[in-house]
């Protein structure tokens, strides 16, 4: 796990559209990391790593073009190892958290969704950031069940982030988002107490007592949508 020894609050992923984005979507990954630092939190600048590599080894895009089938698949490993396999690599090995802007690039590219999908896979918390103030007629339910919660504009999510209990983002050595007795809740994004300080837990991800009760709804009084799809197979197997 990569650790900054001035910015101890947690590390921070800067996810969202960068093929049809302006700048890479360097922009608001800029503004964002500067008031993440003013926080003590620790940015993972894609497009700043990015121009870093460039600056080192060379633009792994730049001299592959599309006229030979060869440079095609070139195109496309580069893609897999370069792109794919180190942001994921980033997201699950050195990320406590993830910041994702939901635009136009972001809805028009194929990234972000997969890094979401990732993150929620490995217990990352997921912090959107919507660019349509009716959020919920713009991002998609499977997008916002993968979320810890949503934002309409960045103020409200750097006043979200100052006041959540210091190092409440760093996952303890349960699995637990936590700091002292206070645990973060998956599915609010609201941090929680409780009443004794070390809490052992094999429930991933962790939740608040509200929350508690309405999963307790979800999985105790609905029938399940995987074990009606399993019977239905099996049934139709007879039938067939």
């Amino acid at each position: 796990m990569i650790r900054h020894p001035k910015y101890r609050r947690g590390n921070i992923y800067l996810s969202g559209g960068m093929e049809y984005a302006e700048g890479l979507g360097a922009g608001w990954r800029e503004t964002t990391s500067s008031e993440l630092k003013r926080m003590g939190y620790f940015p993972l600048d894609i497009a700043e790593l990015d121009i870093a590599y460039q600056e080192h080894h060379g633009d792994i895009m730049g001299d592959i073009r599309f006229d030979t089938t060869r440079s095609e698949i070139q195109r496309k490993a580069n893609i897999r190892l370069h792109f794919i396999d180190t942001d994921l690599k980033l997201i699950d090995r050195d990320s406590d958290a993830m910041i994702v802007l939901y635009d136009e690039a972001a809805r028009r590219g194929a990234g972000t969704i997969s890094e979401c999908q990732h993150a929620f896979n490995n217990g990352v918390p997921i912090f959107i950031v919507s660019a349509w103030e009716n959020w919920k007629d713009e991002v998609p339910s499977w997008l916002h069940a993968l979320s810890t919660k949503v934002f309409t504009n960045f103020e409200d999510l750097y006043q979200y982030l100052e006041d959540l209990p210091e190092g409440i983002l760093i996952r303890d050595q349960y699995g637990n988002h936590s700091a002292g007795n206070h645990y973060l809740c998956s599915l609010t994004g609201e941090p929680f107490e409780k009443t004794h300080h070390h809490f052992v837990s094999n429930v991933s991800p962790l939740y608040c007592k509200k929350a508690v009760d309405v999963v307790q709804h979800t999985y105790e009084e609905m029938k399940n949508r995987y074990d009606f799809f399993v019977e239905y197979f099996v049934n139709r197997a007879h039938l067939d």
